[in-house]
């Protein structure tokens, strides 16, 4: 198995997505949409049966029985390849070879890549069920996004360029949910959007594309049920529930909270559209009415979910919570402090935190969104529909409210007061929304180039119908121009898998993943204690715990880096345990070997007043393997098993006394995130937790 079995992977797909087209009169894009539902659903039921095997033979069998399908009916017919000429194929071919191509040996990088939809989705490929989370050491979570990934690894084998490329898929097939009605004949115009947000992504999302995260998917297929609404040409009852009910159950399933958020706002946005066909809107009362009950009920949910923090700050949680969700709440320790701390770092970042981390482009949330008020406005004088384009503006005013209030909750409720007064991981949430709200005004520009008709039902004349279209055609090429002034010379290393060498950290992922390769060798199965005493970045231990699972220590719950005050655990530092509760903490969790990937002065000159070992403080160094010895059920000393860095050199040595060894970092013994500090690429792809180190 290869990576080059994605192809036939999505030739399945395709067959799917045509036996759809057959059975429920959709458009090819539209059973696309369905067919990763199909997927998603299918593995689901048969992980729950204890095996993925009849789920994926069961996709296999669908996919050839569509394509044989299809191909009969259109040879009957005499239109040969009718269901597949569409520019929504074309592209999605083009999409899956770029995956192919561009992701070729990408490392998983950031730290929910390792630890939910890398781990979730190693996991199922291995053992061939569904996740036992416990074994895997991460909280349960929704996964829908890891099914469909799951989907092109069983026909790979595992690959983590398999899994980008399948993610990078799953992103367009909702990005281009809202053209499945166009024919070739128009395939202009979908290419023309289609690189629109391409490039957009660049500057609207922390990460661009390359990755795992779930927050794209979730902004594509939320923008692209509304974009799809929005270009419906008739009305087709049961066409339509399916491709709603399909589509809102799996964002619910793509992303834990947030996915329920979208789903919520694509369902606001229905009933908006709803008012706006009604043949009422005409009329300037109803429009008032309206508007007048919906800012009640917004300011209502608002006030409803302020008095909801409130209970919860002063500790009146309700017994309604199921134990997970009370296991979360009590983790987030709210308090009033925490909530205006959050709230006002909140508002600081909606109105000044840059959303993407690589472009030149400068766009923040709030500047961002007055852009998208100026082009509903120009559409509203262009189409004549003026009320309309207020309408919306009023609703994207509306969710904006929404989703600024969930986001306080989230951060006052379930985040630790470290991360949540800097709101940690901000730009990626607003990146949703933006993203969801650049769909919608660029399928209403692109349709206003279609209309023929005004406001109040007027026939526009051939003349006006031309200028509209030219102007659209402008304003599009012009927003292509806007967000293609933000591709740099970062865009490589941060979009893409080339230019590896450039991305901040990729020494420690090869130093790293090399190690644990030795490391899951030598200790045969056992459990082995992670330590790493360097603070510079995540990468070790997130490649430790990804590669090791349960075998390793828990970075969760258990220290990896020992101090004089104490300890840290994540990215927060605490006073108990300290080092010399290390023996306890190893029987308890019957620990075999600590493998310390980096050492530092404190732990050299103290370990040894805690252990007893066969080496001196002078030869601790990094990349050390060392066995745990017991007596009595008691942890009796350490033993240096193995040396994994050959490259490193001894923290202290005997010259004048002790000294450090830092007059050496830039001699060849210098380990791999000291190369890459000196080096000239550091900074060159933002840091995953970038937002964590500007104050609120």
């Amino acid at each position: 198995m290869n990576i080059l079995m994605m192809i036939p992977g999505f030739f399945i797909l395709s067959g799917i997505a045509v036996l759809l087209m057959r059975l429920l009169r959709v458009r090819f894009g539209e059973g696309m949409f369905l067919a990763v539902s199909v997927v998603v659903g299918l593995l689901f039921l048969s992980g729950k049966t204890g095996t993925f095997f009849y789920g994926q033979a069961i996709l296999v069998v669908l996919g050839v029985v569509g394509l044989f399908w299809n191909l009969i009916a259109e040879i009957r017919g005499r239109d040969i390849g009718n269901a597949w000429n569409v520019p929504v194929f074309w592209i999605l071919v083009l999409v899956l070879l770029y995956g192919m191509a561009m992701f070729w040996h990408a490392p998983l990088q950031h730290i929910d890549e390792f630890h939910l939809w890398g781990a979730t989705v190693r996991y199922m490929e291995k053992q061939d069920r569904l996740v036992n989370w416990t074994e895997i050491g991460i909280a349960g979570q929704f996964y829908a996004a890891s099914f469909f990934q799951l989907f092109f690894q069983k026909l790979t084998g595992y690959s983590e360029q398999g899994m980008y490329a399948a993610s990078f898929l799953m992103l367009w097939i909702g990005l281009l949910l809202p053209w499945s009605y166009k024919g070739k004949k128009e395939w202009k115009s979908v290419l023309l959007y289609s690189m629109i947000l391409f490039v957009s992504l660049y500057s609207l999302y922390l990460y661009p594309y390359k990755t795992l995260y779930t927050d794209l998917p979730a902004a594509a297929w939320a923008g692209g049920l509304a974009g799809w609404w929005l270009n419906r040409k008739e009305e087709r009852r049961k066409q339509e529930t399916i491709v709603l009910v399909a589509g809102l159950l799996t964002l619910v399933f793509l992303k834990s909270y947030v996915g329920a958020l979208m789903a919520l706002i694509v369902a606001l946005f229905l009933l908006t559209e709803r008012i706006i066909e009604n043949i009422r809107f005409r009329d300037r009362r109803f429009r008032v009415r309206t508007g007048v009950v919906e800012a009640a009920l917004l300011l209502l949910v608002v006030a409803g979910a302020g008095a909801f923090l409130l209970l919860i700050c002063k500790g009146y949680v309700p017994g309604i919570f199921p134990a997970s969700v009370k296991k979360l709440l009590n983790a987030g320790e709210p308090s009033i402090q925490k909530a205006v701390r959050v709230m006002g770092a909140l508002g600081n970042a909606f109105f000044g935190k840059k959303l993407g981390g690589a472009s030149r482009l400068e766009l923040y949330p709030f500047m961002f969104m007055l852009l998208f008020f100026v082009l509903l406005i120009g559409l509203g004088w262009l189409t004549g529909r003026r009320n309309a384009a207020k309408a919306r503006i009023g609703y994207l005013i509306a969710t904006a409210v929404l989703f600024l209030v969930f986001l306080a909750a989230s951060y006052i409720c379930l985040f630790n007061y470290e991360e949540a007064v800097i709101v940690r991981g901000i730009k990626r949430y607003f990146s949703i929304l933006m993203i969801y709200d650049l769909m919608i005004v660029l399928t209403l520009w692109f349709s206003a180039g279609e209309s023929v008709t005004e406001e109040g039902g007027e026939t526009l004349l051939l003349s006006r119908v031309t200028t509209r279209r030219r102007i659209v055609q402008a304003g599009a090429l012009g927003l292509l121009l806007f967000f293609s002034w933000g591709i740099n010379d970062k865009f490589l290393s941060s979009a893409t898998a080339f230019n590896d060498y450039q991305i901040s950290g990729s020494e420690d992922i090869t130093e790293a993943n090399t190690e644990v390769r030795k490391v899951s060798k030598a200790v045969q199965g056992e459990r082995v204690y992670f330590l790493n005493q360097r603070t510079d970045n995540e990468y070790p231990q997130n490649i430790a715990f990804y590669h090791l699972g349960r075998q390793s220590s828990n970075y969760l719950s258990d220290p990896w880096r020992f101090t004089e005050n104490g300890c840290e655990i994540r990215i927060q530092e605490y006073d108990t345990p300290k080092l010399e509760n290390l023996p306890q903490i190893l029987a308890e969790g019957n620990y075999q070997y600590i493998w310390l990937y980096a050492a530092d002065e404190y732990l050299a000159e103290n370990l040894e007043t805690v252990f007893v070992m066969n080496v001196t403080p002078d030869q601790i160094s990094d990349g050390q393997l060392y066995q745990v010895r017991y007596e009595n059920g008691m942890v009796a000393g350490l033993d240096l098993m193995k040396q994994m860095n050959q490259n490193a050199v001894p923290v202290l040595r005997n010259t004048d006394g002790k000294t450090s060894a830092g007059d050496e970092i830039e001699t060849a013994g210098q380990t791999a995130s000291e190369r890459s500090r000196t080096s000239g690429s550091v900074g060159m792809e933002p840091a995953e937790d970038e937002d964590a180190d500007e104050a609120a």
